[in-house]
């Protein structure tokens, strides 16, 4: 079964059921719906912000972006996705199938130390254009997949296909009901939003079914048994 609310389109029909109270939801490029799906991006942004919270959701793989670089060529520098905030693998693999090679991430802090290293690590450096940086004093093999996880932004609602990443996009509906309707002096829909959102975040902390002792034993060759 899918979620009940999945897609900008879906939110922008229960914000309409919730504040106009009819059926007619308005159509892309009229008024009610640009100044809804601001609303509905604002509620994105402060869930994405929320002080304290790393969101499931938003650790992603970059073989899943729609941006960076994903195979090596002749160089060591590597753009990352444009939604990238910062890595989330200790390690980043080059290689294919079985066949892949481990470079250790290292915090760039202590990249003057392995001036003179020859060994396999890389690390993220940050700014307006993120990069991903192997050991300088290596030889890339061209061709080879780049694997690795990081954090990343919420994605901007801009067309009704869009999804909400959040686990209960109501949320943001309730978000753009609740400041509609501030002006009416019903602050209802945001007693809701406010809610929500510590469901959320309980969600967000709990292990899945069956996963509270989940991690494998390490061997020589990897993680196994």
């Amino acid at each position: 079964m899918s979620k009940i609310i999945d897609t900008l389109a879906d939110a922008i029909g229960y914000v309409n059921s919730l504040y106009e109270v009819d059926s007619s939801a308005p159509s892309a490029g009229e008024e009610d719906y640009i100044v809804w799906t601001a609303l509905l991006n604002i509620a994105k942004n402060l869930w994405e912000s929320e002080e304290g919270v790393l969101w499931n959701e938003l650790f992603v793989k970059l073989e899943d972006a729609a941006t960076g670089d994903k195979t090596t060529d002749s160089t060591n520098s590597y753009t990352c996705p444009t939604d990238f905030i910062f890595p989330a693998s200790a390690y980043v693999w080059l290689g294919s199938g079985n066949v892949k090679t481990a470079y250790q991430v290292i915090d760039i802090k202590n990249i003057q130390l392995y001036e003179n290293n020859g060994e396999n690590w890389c690390y993220f450096i940050g700014g307006a254009s993120p990069t991903l940086e192997f050991n300088p004093n290596l030889t890339m093999t061209t061709g080879e997949t780049i694997s690795y996880n990081y954090y990343k932004h919420a994605t901007k609602l801009t067309t009704g296909t869009d999804k909400l990443e959040m686990s209960d996009p109501m949320a943001a509906v309730f978000y753009a009901v609740g400041e509609l309707k501030k002006e009416e002096g019903d602050s209802s829909a945001l007693q809701v939003l406010t809610q929500k959102i510590e469901a959320m975040k309980t969600k967000n902390v709990m292990p899945t079914w069956l996963q509270e002792d989940s991690l494998l034993s390490k061997t020589e060759s990897g993680w196994g048994v």
